[in-house]
């Protein structure tokens, strides 16, 4: 078609030689492109025309006298009674077309059973009860019957009994028993709490050195108890810990009412703790107001809150580092000072020396040349009756305190009523 194009282009219609070259290979690129996409196309219109006019070939299975079983084509069926001694009747055909499923057609009326259809090596049968089955090609007739008469012939009913009879006796007497009870077990893994141990195994390792310098390392794996907070048992060493334990297990408490006793200790001790501090607050809450109450007029406001810190700082800690404070006048003699010290020291209930002490480094001008035991000996020394603080002994201070919770206020007079 290309060259017919270009001769046409060339001769006909007068063109060159160049532009009918041109037009040759656009008529040939066109005609291979129509051709690969219609290729498909024509391949499947040439196989329906071929499968139109195929001779459709149908194959039969004979079978000889002596019970051979021969696959023949239809044109050959002639040949093949030739070969037979007798003829082969038409009923001992199946006709198969190649492709499709085999039928069975009666092969003879004697026959005990009639042949429904033949599928990988196997015959479909039915017998005349009614009953059908599937043999083998290679089983004979006499076969299939001595088959079917074991089969017909057995009592299935008493072959379920009888093996679930052997099942029975070879059940052990627990299993028996569950069974007739109707128990049913199933195995559980048990999981434990974090404060459980468990058992382990280590390798312990025990080093040879041998005289031509070579290393021998012999390993034993060693069983190990792991307690909850890492302890390590060796097996040996349970042996001991279990006569123990039988001993003592009576008058030994369990986990849990240790755990239950830690338990209300920590609450009570929690609680007393809450008290404590409540109480605490109290005794410097009376005794900021004790110092205020007595020292106010004697000392300005900012050295008053540092007497106030020095007190908070002494309830906690007897033996802390104060803070000296300066007075505004010498109207307290060093026994109102020791006095002040003495009445606050006892109601907190501490020792001599401890509040020498604090009477020495807090009021450290007046007391800079004075020892602490000095001090000591001398806290409840009165030299005259112009003292302006007087000494209070721990009752009456416990008594001022008393009255400070609850009224809230610093009450001398409550001192002289009985």
């Amino acid at each position: 078609m290309a060259l017919l194009g270009r001769h046409a282009a060339i001769h006909r219609f007068g063109t060159d030689q160049f532009t009918g070259n041109i037009l040759f290979a656009v008529f040939f690129v066109l005609s291979v492109g129509l051709y690969c996409g219609f290729q498909s196309v024509i391949e499947d219109v040439f196989n329906r025309l071929s499968t139109l006019f195929r001779r459709r070939e149908v194959m039969a299975i004979a079978e000889t006298p002596t019970g051979e079983k021969v696959s023949v084509s239809t044109t050959d069926v002639p040949k093949i009674q030739e070969q037979c001694s007798t003829p082969i009747p038409e009923t001992a055909c199946v006709a198969e077309n190649k492709g499709e499923s085999k039928v069975a057609i009666h092969m003879n009326e004697n026959r005990p059973f009639e042949v429904l259809e033949i599928v990988d090596d196997m015959r479909h049968i039915r017998f005349p009860d009614g009953e059908e089955a599937y043999v083998g090609m290679e089983l004979s007739d006499d076969e299939i019957l001595i088959e079917k008469s074991y089969n017909d012939s057995r009592d299935y009913d008493a072959e379920l009994e009888e093996a679930y009879n052997v099942y029975l006796d070879s059940m052990t007497d627990e299993e028996r028993y569950d069974h007739e009870h109707g128990v049913t077990r199933i195995q559980k893994k048990r999981e434990y709490d974090d404060d459980v141990g468990f058992f382990s195994s280590v390798c312990i390792q025990d080093v040879h050195k041998n005289p031509d310098g070579s290393t021998l390392i012999e390993e034993t794996e060693q069983e190990v108890y792991v307690t909850p907070d890492g302890s390590v048992y060796y097996l040996e060493d349970m042996g001991p810990i279990c006569d123990f334990y039988e001993k003592h297990k009576d008058n030994v408490e369990s986990h849990e009412e240790i755990m239950t006793r830690k338990q209300r200790c920590d609450e009570a001790f929690n609680e007393l703790k809450r008290h404590e501090e409540l109480y605490n607050l109290e005794q410097v809450s009376f005794i900021c107001a004790y110092i205020t109450h007595t020292m106010e007029q004697f000392m300005e406001s900012h050295e008053l809150d540092k007497l106030h810190n020095n007190a908070k700082i002494w309830t906690v800690n007897p033996l802390a580092r104060f803070d000296a404070v300066q007075l505004r006048s010498n109207h307290l003699t060093k026994e109102d000072l020791k006095h002040l010290g003495y009445n606050v020291g006892k109601f907190l209930r501490l020792q001599g020396g401890v509040i020498a002490r604090f009477v020495k480094k807090v009021f450290e001008k007046p007391f800079e040349s004075t020892h602490v035991r000095t001090i000591e000996q001398k806290l409840r020394e009165s030299k005259s009756t112009k003292e302006r603080i007087p000494i209070h002994t721990a009752d009456q201070m416990d008594k001022l305190f008393a009255h400070f919770q609850r009224y809230g206020n610093i009450y001398p007079g409550i001192l002289d009523k009985k």
